[in-house]
């Protein structure tokens, strides 16, 4: 091979390294560039007028099949950012609660509570932790959906686990150990037993979300009462 060839060689071969690491480069700030993952959430219709619902985001419909009364879907992916939810009659289609809500990755849980008599329906979004609990234990929270209900102490037996919560509140996921419990609703202000439910099973490894839902005072046959719903996010 002549000199000059030699040198062609030797020319075409810098270029070649050079452009390949050009490209490696490049490639390594594409890895680097991240995009926030879409947003999870859990539907829940806990309306105590409104019967059964589907659920909108713009024009597009979240719920593959209707959300009756004290019903939730799976986690539905969402994009990030603000957006406005749109809970409707399955039977009329007509609007009952639309909420603005702000998912920022993650999972939620949103709640559609309130009367639809009088438009005074609300939304209540809350974040869920999906973070298995410790060996032998659950994990488990409470929401207070029940509009006309007073302020509340939720007590696992005869143990306060959530102090003073008021209606569209949402509290943090506790741990306890697995087992069975009854569950009671205490007024805050009188310690007076407003509620109970005997023999709930809390397994270990389960995430639960207890609800306060329905009304205290209720219109017989068209509205739901006051009652305990226990939901699993796991």
């Amino acid at each position: 091979m002549t000199p000059l060839n030699q040198a062609s060689k030797g020319l075409l071969t810098m270029l070649a390294l050079t452009g390949m690491f050009a490209f490696s480069s490049c490639s390594k700030d594409d890895d680097d560039t991240t995009v926030d993952p879409d947003a999870t959430v859990k539907i829940v219709n806990v309306l105590p007028d409104a019967g059964p619902v589907d659920v909108y985001n713009g024009t597009s419909k979240l719920n593959s099949s209707t959300i009756a009364y004290g019903e939730a879907t799976p986690y539905i992916s969402v994009k990030d950012g603000d957006a406005r939810i749109d809970f409707k009659s399955t039977v009329t289609g007509n609007t009952v609660l639309s909420t603005p809500v702000d998912f920022d990755g993650g999972s939620y849980s949103l709640f559609a509570a309130g009367e639809t008599d009088g438009n005074a329906t609300v939304g209540i979004l809350a974040k869920d932790d999906l973070k298995a609990p410790a060996s032998g234990k659950a994990k488990v929270r409470f929401v207070h959906a029940g509009s006309d209900a007073p302020t509340v102490n939720f007590l696992l037996n005869d143990n306060v686990l959530v102090n003073s919560a008021g209606f569209k509140s949402a509290s943090e996921f506790r741990e306890v150990d697995a087992g069975t419990y009854t569950l009671k609703l205490n007024n805050a202000s009188s310690g007076e037993t407003a509620l109970t439910r005997d023999g709930i099973v809390m397994e270990a490894g389960k995430i639960y979300t207890v609800v306060a839902q329905g009304l205290l005072t209720p219109t017989p046959v068209l509205e739901q009462p006051l009652s305990l719903n226990i939901l699993t996010n796991n």
